[in-house]
Formats: structure tokens, sequence, C-alpha cells
């Protein structure tokens, strides 16, 4: 890429591919990533940004999400890994799937169990593909109401909160609300329960929190995307 200072990137941040036209451009998306991710050439990228990823919110948003997922996914693989950091990887992913894809999601649960008994390189490259043909998959309304149901039922909360957090999931079904308020609703509860597994899902907070703010005003009206609960 001419113009474009590739390097072999930092561990744990996304790195990302980018025509070097449209990087020379710049722009607020540029601006807002450019703290967060490495600049990188060739194959070694968690993601290629696109013209589409900066135009279009919906797209932006579903493109942070997966290349910061891919990022966390590749910083675990290149480690000295064990099957118990598999495990706790998939946990705190696996709303994150489920809202993508039901049948990856299982898929890739199945592989974990199985971690332990099979080489590390095979399990590695199964469940990295799976990983990302799930993630490649949009979530829908209905994806999201049961991953927030799911998630509703693991807190143990009283009655009258249960039954706002309910409306709120109802009013986000109906397209009353966006999907941030119902689940900042439902995070907040998690954190205020010591809900730690619900609190901890990385469906809650996919993209670093700062980003949040470069996505354009209309995007909270975004029904199908994975919203940070903490911007509304």
């Amino acid at each position: 890429m001419s113009g474009v200072t590739a390097h072999h990137g930092t561990s744990g941040r996304p790195r990302l591919a980018v025509r070097a036209g449209l990087l020379d451009e710049g722009g607020d998306l540029i601006d807002a990533l450019s703290p967060y991710v490495d600049w990188v050439s060739g194959a070694a990228a968690d993601g290629c940004l696109r013209e589409e990823d900066v135009r279009d919110p919906a797209a932006r948003e579903a493109f942070l999400e997966r290349v910061f997922a891919h990022a966390r996914l590749r910083t675990l693989l290149e480690g000295d890994w064990r099957p118990r950091d598999l495990v706790a990887f998939h946990a705190r992913h696996k709303m994150q799937l489920l809202a993508h894809d039901p049948r990856l999601y299982r898929e890739a649960g199945r592989m974990v169990a199985a971690a332990g008994t099979r080489p590390r390189g095979e399990v590695a490259a199964e469940y990295a593909a799976v990983f990302r043909r799930a993630l490649a998959a949009p979530v829908t309304v209905g994806r999201n109401v049961n991953v927030l149901q799911h998630c509703l039922g693991m807190l143990g909360l009283d009655p009258e909160r249960r039954a706002e957090v309910l409306r709120a999931i109802d009013a986000y079904q109906a397209g009353r609300v966006p999907l941030s308020e119902a689940a900042a609703l439902l995070h907040r509860h998690a954190a205020d329960e010591s809900g730690g597994y619900v609190r901890d899902q990385t469906y809650f907070a996919p993209f670093p929190d700062g980003l949040r703010g470069d996505l354009s005003p209309a995007d909270g009206d975004v029904r199908h995307g994975t919203l940070s609960p903490g911007r509304q």
C-alpha cells in the first residue's frame, strides 16, 4: 500500500488493511480508529476497511464488531494458550456468537468442550474458522431478543426490575427503542447484581466505547446492531 507505513502491529490491537487512497483521505472514522488499531498490509490483517464501512453506519458498526473480535481471538491463539484459556475466551463471547448464528454458536461450544482431547493446532484452526463464520452472519432483531432474554434469565432480579427489563426488550422488539437502550438497562442490572458472567459478555461491549461517538447520531436507530450499552 503506497503511502501507508505497514508494520507487524501491536499484540491485542486490531490489524487493519486499507486502501492507501482511503487512508490518505482520512475522515472521522480513520482518525477515530488510529489510537486503537495498527494499519498493516497483506494477509496479517484482521480485516480490510472498505469505503462502505466508512460511509454507512450499519456497515461500520458490523465491521468494528468483527475486527475487534478477530483481534481478540488472534491474540489468544498467537500465545501459549491452553484449553482452559479457550474455554474462558469462548465463555466471554457466547452471547455475541449466539446473536449472529445460533447453529455455529453450538458448533463452537462443542469444539471448546473437546479442546483438551485434540491437537492444539487443529482446535485453533477449526475454532477460528467457525468463530469468523459466525460473526460474518448478520444479527437480527429476533436473535438480539433471544440474547437479551437469555441474559435476563441468568440474573436473579426481583419481579419489579425483571418486569422493567422485559418491557424494554418488548419495546426494542416492537421498534420503539434502539437495542442500546434495552441492552444498557440489562447490563446495568447485571453490574448491580454482581452478575459477572452477563456483565463480562463481549456482546455488550464489542469494541472500545471511545469509538461509539464516531458513529453517526442516526446509528442509535439501527435495530439489528450490537451496540455498546455505555453510549446510547
